[in-house]
């Protein structure tokens, strides 16, 4: 048995009453955290300021505004305020060790950014530096090892020595920058 439909056929069956919407939008993005690192112990609740693009909410009252500290399964979840489409504010969480926790948000409740954007609660430990021996022109480059280390712009490394003659510098001017490797490694050139 064969059927055949002609056009007018295909107009009379009925369709569903329902309709559906999808709201898209661009996809949010961390460009940079105010402070990005703070040290372990907070004496006061700390906030950051996240800068980004496309922070614009689903919703007028940014009800799934969220700020994820850490890996996913094992992360702290803040409730975000927002501020604009270019800034969300968060109270920084307490922790309780040193570490670098990756910084992701959600506009939805769902969806996180993944911008690798990184906070560092510090609380530094020198254990050793190496090598022992240094260049007296100040050319050997000192690799720092302990951990609480955190990526910043104001990693600083001060050389010091029991007896005075040893260094040729004094008080501020004994300090040096200090490149971050990880959280586990600096590095540091010599004074001559």
């Amino acid at each position: 048995m064969q059927i055949s439909l002609n056009d007018q056929d295909w107009y009379s069956v009925p369709l569903p009453r329902k309709s559906y919407s999808f709201t898209y939008y661009e996809s949010p993005h961390i460009t940079k955290l105010y402070p990005s690192f703070g040290p372990v112990k907070h004496k006061n609740e700390a906030y950051m300021e996240i800068e980004g693009k496309n922070l614009i909410c689903p919703d007028p009252n940014c009800t799934d505004l969220y700020v994820r500290f850490g890996e996913p399964g094992q992360a702290i979840f803040v409730k975000g305020i927002w501020l604009n489409e270019t800034f969300v504010k968060v109270k920084i969480p307490k922790y309780t060790r040193p570490d670098v926790l990756r910084v992701e948000l959600t506009l939805n409740g769902k969806d996180y950014t993944n911008d690798g954007k990184t906070y560092g609660y510090f609380d530094p430990y020198v254990l050793n530096a190496e090598p022992r021996l240094i260049s007296v022109e100040g050319t050997t480059i000192v690799k720092i090892k302990g951990f609480g280390f955190v990526n910043s712009s104001e990693t600083k490394s001060l050389f010091s020595s029991p007896t005075t003659n040893t260094i040729l510098c004094s008080g501020k001017l004994c300090i040096k920058e200090a490149k971050f490797i990880d959280k586990n490694t600096l590095e540091t050139q010599t004074f001559p």
